[in-house]
């Protein structure tokens, strides 16, 4: 084992001044030039699923203004600051964490007194909301009478954070252009708690010189507002969004589709010493990827690890059977087999089944099929009959290895939207192992089978009792 390599890939977000592997600086660039550059008060949401990179975005944000003397960064992680507590009791947190931040460079002791005082009438009626709300009664009552009384209450708060935002922005010594806030992780929070944070918050993002962005994804708005809207439909969909919009001024949808995938997971395979550098096409690795776990850096980062589980106990097996490790190098065509088939595994644990069952794919047949659907593809006949015959006039569902996939995948919700990229990925492997000759694919794949089984997640020893034919 290299001594330079590293074992297993830490889930945490890239860091200011880190390599940009996926190339989203182009992004990250933009959106700095729009902040210097925006009139305020702004709010801006940084959009995508969990795990699409929007902390690593934030940060690479605030180390581009970090340069700049002009701005006062405050960043507030929403999810710690929610942690056994109620929504109240985490818009308390955060609130007073901001507060805490911007009075650090005010100098008026008088000032600060004001400010603390509105905040503690702000953070009393938010706990009578939450303690109201415990005991089942109209919460609202409560709420409304924090965000309406003019002397106390938020209203009094916005007043005296106007105030500071203001003498901190026109002093003469270090004046500061912008207040910017980052709110992160917003989306770990329950979703419903997520979105009273946010209503609660929306009353002190119009401060003007202050310029909010919020890592959010908008699935877990929607699903926090089912309460209030029922299930998103076609029909209400536009309640939704108003919500949103109410809040957010720039949407911003995280760039997955754009993300150098090929080059960041070539990066990462080469960091855990699976392969050497320039050693496999990154177009080949793309393909893959997105035909599988799709580009998500979360679960990239879980394909990695289970890669560099693999390395370690192929090694160790060899170790101890007193096998010498240069005698059994495996060929970079091996390898990348091997990292397909993880990320099948991964992204198709009953497909990745299928294979350990029949490796040689290319034998699947319709009985095959049948013997895992029992043709129950075939109780709405009329249906399956009209799409089965539109697929296998396509060239992903041709073969009769192509149409068994299709029967097999139709009957299991998750696997029909994919069923063409789960085709498509097999060919692929076809494409690149066979050269003309398919006999030996399937002993090929059975050998790689033996190694990833001790990552599957599947309930089944099948994998690691296979007898491995004579090569």
């Amino acid at each position: 084992m290299s001594e330079n390599k590293i074992i297993g890939i830490v889930d945490e977000p890239i860091s200011s001044g880190k390599s940009d592997a996926l190339k989203i600086g182009l992004h990250a660039n933009s959106l700095v030039r729009f902040i210097e550059n925006t009139t305020t008060p702004m709010t801006v949401g940084i959009q995508g699923e969990w795990g699409s990179g929007k902390t690593s975005l934030l940060n690479s944000i605030k180390g581009n203004l970090s340069e700049n003397p002009r701005y006062k960064q405050i960043w507030i992680n929403s999810w710690e600051n929610s942690l056994l507590t109620t929504p109240e009791e985490a818009l308390i947190k955060i609130i007073n964490a901001i507060i805490e931040d911007l009075l650090e460079s005010d100098q008026d002791k008088n000032r600060k007194e004001k400010i603390m005082s509105a905040a503690s009438t702000v953070f009393k009626g938010a706990m009578r909301i939450g303690a109201v709300a415990a005991l089942g009664k109209k919460a609202g009552d409560v709420a409304e009478e924090l965000l309406e009384t003019k002397e106390n209450g938020i209203k009094a708060l916005r007043g005296q954070l106007f105030s500071l935002v203001d003498e901190i922005r026109g002093r003469k010594s270090n004046p500061y252009e912008k207040i910017i806030i980052y709110v992160d992780d917003l989306d770990r929070i329950e979703p419903k708690d997520a979105v009273h944070i946010l209503e609660l918050l929306k009353n002190i993002f119009s401060v003007p010189g202050c310029v909010f962005i919020l890592a959010i994804d908008y699935q877990v708005v929607v699903k926090g507002l089912e309460h209030k809207f029922g299930k998103q439909t076609p029909e209400n969909e536009w309640e939704f969004r108003a919500f949103f919009d109410k809040i957010i001024q720039l949407p911003f949808m995280m760039p997955m589709g754009q993300y150098d995938i090929g080059n960041y997971v070539s990066s990462l395979l080469v960091d855990v010493g699976f392969i050497e550098k320039d050693s496999v096409d990154t177009e080949d690795i793309k393909e893959i990827v997105l035909l599988t776990i799709g580009g998500n850096p979360r679960s990239i980062k879980r394909l990695i690890n289970s890669v560099s589980l693999i390395e370690i106990f192929t090694e160790e097996k060899l170790n101890f059977a007193g096998v010498e490790e240069a005698k059994t190098e495996e060929t970079k065509e091996e390898k990348f087999l091997l990292f397909s088939l993880l990320c099948l595994q991964i992204a198709y644990p009953a497909v990745y089944s299928l294979l350990i069952e029949e490796p040689d794919f290319l034998k699947w047949n319709e009985d095959f099929a049948f013997s895992h659907t029992n043709k129950e593809e075939e109780k709405e006949k009329e249906l399956f009959d009209k799409e089965y015959q539109n697929a296998i006039k396509t060239e992903d569902f041709d073969e009769d290895w192509e149409k068994a996939l299709y029967r097999i995948c139709y009957i299991r919700p998750r696997l029909k939207p994919r069923v063409s990229d789960i085709s498509k990925f097999f060919t692929f492997i076809k494409d690149k192992f066979t050269e003309g000759d398919d006999e030996e694919l399937g002993a090929t794949i059975q050998e790689v089978l033996s190694k990833t089984s001790v990552t599957s997640v599947t309930a089944t020893d099948q994998a690691q009792n296979i007898v491995l034919p004579e090569r």
